[in-house]
């Protein structure tokens, strides 16, 4: 369980140069043989500095930019702060009061006031962009009330967080919930064997990539010319499966933002170089709009033919409707489903829907659990743990993952095949009860699939008595089609009697099912697995 506030542990004032010193112990354990020469001086000079000193420059590289004015430096845990920039400087992490010109200094640290106060000729109702474009490049410094600090090798941290979480969007703040007890991480092998990098390159194409998001989603509404430029700085094909597959997304990021500004030729050249969904739905879509129904048709059937994943598949359905009516055929329209229903008029006015169908059915005899999704997720997740956290090769990039980076990937299954296999033989040999103990013993720890809340000791015997061993594999096995998309969309309530059970989706007045629903449903139904929808005051 998680602690309470009462037992959450204060941070030491210093707790983010711990934390950084973690990244450069993770560095420095798994990557030293990638890190460049004039990386591992840094961390060489930064580990000789004094504390105050360290703290002062882990301050700044959490910072934005790479230029700071003394007086927006505030730091009360760093003792004698002033005394501690000598030591940077004597390092080359920082050099003071540098000759820069006018334009550096309004650019990259007055505020648009203390520029207009500076440059008392120019148009007050400019922006700042403009303001600054109208100084004069060559105009000198004019003096400043502060001292002008710039950071060399800011580029360290975002090396050591790629390193560290294989993403520069995580930051120290990560570990602070570690700190305060509120992650727990399951404990999986790492290894040189298994570590996530292997090259230098690797590391370079996930930064550039890093790079290139970020200035696309600075400005997502940027004209077709800056959406080009952005195409042409894309790496090369990688070698990593996780950097080519960040490729491939941003891929169909920018081909996304041509399709929008009209540019369908630019769109479906770029889109045709990724093969991640949504590329072929989007070209699908571009063919369709331009006429092209021989390229929009053939595209279709490749797509039913080897979906991606489960939506994948079901957009395909929907798109060869829309392509034969396109070609003059008359598709019926799907009929609609008939699915089992419930009907109740109950008093709404002091509770959720949801809740008051619980204790209706209660008050008629049934055992009822609201769970919505989490009945199946955290049987999935108990009985697939030793493979969802298995040493795979990419898998695990640190110590503080909740789920392997493939998880949402239909390469999670693929990878792990034997061992999913192990673990449904295991469950369908021993059942549900044998996993208590096991749900026991991970209480409060991070995973992809279940928050802990909600089950009891109760609902595993509940399962056990009335839910038949084969039957719960099949359902795992349906979320393991598109882990992603299958983890929601479960009925609301569990209701047990007797040796009987049935999932109930609720729905109160003018409430109704979703795709998500209706999907859980279908495969609900193949199974012969009893359900019903209640309607509430309809």
């Amino acid at each position: 369980m998680h602690p309470s506030s009462a037992q959450t542990p204060p941070l030491a004032p210093d707790y983010y140069l711990s934390n950084f010193k973690r990244l450069i112990d993770h560095a420095c354990q798994w990557y030293t043989d990638l890190l460049t020469e004039e990386e591992h001086n840094w961390i060489n000079a930064f580990q000789t500095l004094p504390h105050p000193a360290q703290s002062l420059i882990v301050r700044l590289l959490s910072r934005k930019g790479e230029w700071f004015r003394s007086d927006k430096l505030n730091y009360p845990e760093i003792k004698q702060l002033d005394e501690q920039w000598p030591a940077l400087e004597n390092a080359g992490f920082v050099e003071r009061n540098l000759a820069v010109s006018e334009l550096v200094l309004c650019e990259q640290l007055f505020t648009k006031p203390e520029i207009i106060a500076r440059h008392p000729t120019l148009n007050k109702a400019l922006k700042k962009p403009d303001l600054i474009a109208a100084i004069d490049p060559s105009e000198p410094a004019q003096p400043t009330p502060f001292t002008v600090i710039f950071l060399a090798h800011n580029h360290i941290i975002e090396l050591l967080l790629i390193l560290f979480f294989a993403n520069a969007r995580q930051d120290l703040s990560q570990f602070v919930l570690d700190d305060l007890g509120l992650h727990r991480f399951e404990q999986y092998p790492l290894s040189h064997t298994l570590r996530f990098f292997h090259n230098r390159e690797e590391v370079e194409q996930l930064r550039q990539l890093q790079h290139l998001a970020q200035a696309y989603w600075l400005n997502e509404k940027q004209p077709t010319a800056a959406i080009l430029s952005l195409c042409e700085q894309l790496p090369d094909k990688a070698s990593h499966p996780y950097v080519e597959r960040k490729r491939q997304k941003l891929i169909n990021q920018l081909a996304r933002a041509l399709e929008r500004q009209g540019e369908a030729e630019l769109a479906l050249r770029y889109f045709a170089q990724s093969s991640l969904p949504p590329s072929r739905e989007r070209q699908a879509r571009i063919y369709d709009k331009l006429g092209q129904y021989q390229q929009m048709g053939e595209l279709i059937e490749q797509i039913k033919h080897n979906p991606y994943h489960q939506e994948e598949h079901e957009i395909a359905e929907r798109l060869q409707q829309r392509y034969l009516r396109a070609q003059g055929e008359k598709v019926p329209r799907a009929t609609k489903p008939n699915w089992p229903e419930r009907h109740l008029s109950l008093d709404l006015s002091t509770q959720r829907v949801e809740l008051a169908v619980r204790d209706e059915l209660i008050a008629q005899g049934y055992h009822v659990y609201y769970l919505e999704n989490q009945l199946l997720n955290t049987l999935l997740a108990l009985v697939l743990w030793p493979a969802i956290f298995a040493p795979v090769e990419g898998a695990f990039v640190n110590a503080y993952q909740a789920r392997p980076l493939d998880f949402y990937h239909a390469e999670f299954v693929t990878k792990r095949q034997s061992l999913i296999d192990a673990c449904f033989a295991y469950f369908i040999e021993h059942g549900v009860l044998a996993l208590i103990e096991h749900w026991q013993q991970k209480q409060g720890i991070a995973n992809p699939l279940t928050s802990w809340q909600g089950v009891d000791e109760a609902l595993f015997h509940w399962i056990e008595r009335t839910m038949p061993r084969a039957t719960l594999v099949e359902l795992m096995k349906i979320q393991l089609k598109d882990l992603r998309l299958f983890r929601a969309g479960m009925p609301d309530l569990m209701a047990f009697k007797g040796e009987a059970y049935e999932w109930i989706e609720v729905k109160g007045p003018g409430d109704k099912l979703q795709d998500n629903q209706q999907r859980w449903m279908r495969e609900l139904s193949k199974l012969g697995i009893p359900f019903s929808v209640c309607y509430v005051n309809h």
